[in-house]
C-alpha cells in the first residue's frame, strides 16, 4: 500500500509531528507567551508632580474607598505596586476580589511591561499599598481613579491625542468633573 507523505514521513509520523508541534506551541503560549498592553506605556517621570498628587489623593480618600466598597457597585479596582522579573516596581490595577481587616485579596488585570515569564494573577495587598482606586458605581461612572485622570493629560501630550476608547472612558471619571 502507497502512503502520500508529509516531508518525507509516512501518516503515522506525520501525525506524531503534528501532535508535537501542536503541545510546543501550546507549552510556548501557557509559559513563555508575554502579554502585552493596548496602547503604548505612558512615560511618567517618578517625580511628576500631577502624578505624585493624585497617588497622595488617592492615599488620603481610602476611608472613601472603603465606604464607597461597601456599598452597591460594579466592580473594585485598586493600583498596586508590583516587582517585575527585572526587578522594576510598576504599578497594576488589580480587582478586589475580597478585604481581610487591611488586607485585600486582588487578581491583576494590567499586564506588567518589564516582566518575562509567567505571573501569578492573585495576590494579597495592603489596602496602605494602593497608589490609587477605582470603583465603579451603579450609574457606570468612576469615583477615585486620580492617577487615571493624570494618564489622561499625559497621553494627550504624548500621543497627541487619546485613542477613542481612552477619550470614552474618560468620560465616565467623575474626579475629572470635579477638578
Amino acid at each position: 500500500m502507497k502512503y502520500v507523505t508529509f516531508l518525507g514521513l509516512t501518516p503515522p509520523r506525520s501525525l506524531l509531528l503534528g501532535l508535537i508541534v501542536i503541545a510546543v506551541t501550546f507549552i510556548w503560549w501557557r509559559f513563555f507567551h508575554i502579554a502585552r498592553p493596548d496602547f503604548p506605556p505612558l512615560v511618567i517621570e517618578p517625580d511628576d508632580k500631577l502624578m505624585r498628587d493624585a497617588m497622595a489623593k488617592a492615599k488620603a480618600t481610602t476611608t472613601r474607598f472603603r465606604e464607597l466598597a461597601t456599598q452597591s457597585n460594579r466592580g473594585i479596582r485598586v493600583k498596586v505596586p508590583f516587582v517585575s522579573s527585572s526587578g522594576t516596581t510598576e504599578y497594576l490595577w488589580a480587582e478586589v476580589l475580597s478585604f481581610r481587616d487591611t488586607r485585600m485579596e486582588v487578581r491583576y488585570i494590567t499586564p506588567p511591561v518589564t516582566h518575562i515569564g509567567r505571573l501569578e494573577r492573585l495576590h494579597t495587598h495592603q489596602v496602605g499599598d494602593l497608589v490609587d482606586w477605582q470603583i465603579e458605581l451603579p450609574s457606570g461612572r468612576y469615583a477615585g481613579g486620580y492617577t487615571m485622570c493624570v494618564m489622561f493629560v499625559r497621553g494627550r501630550e504624548q500621543w497627541g491625542a487619546l485613542p477613542s476608547e481612552l477619550e470614552a472612558e474618560e468620560k465616565k471619571y467623575d474626579e475629572i468633573r470635579a477638578a
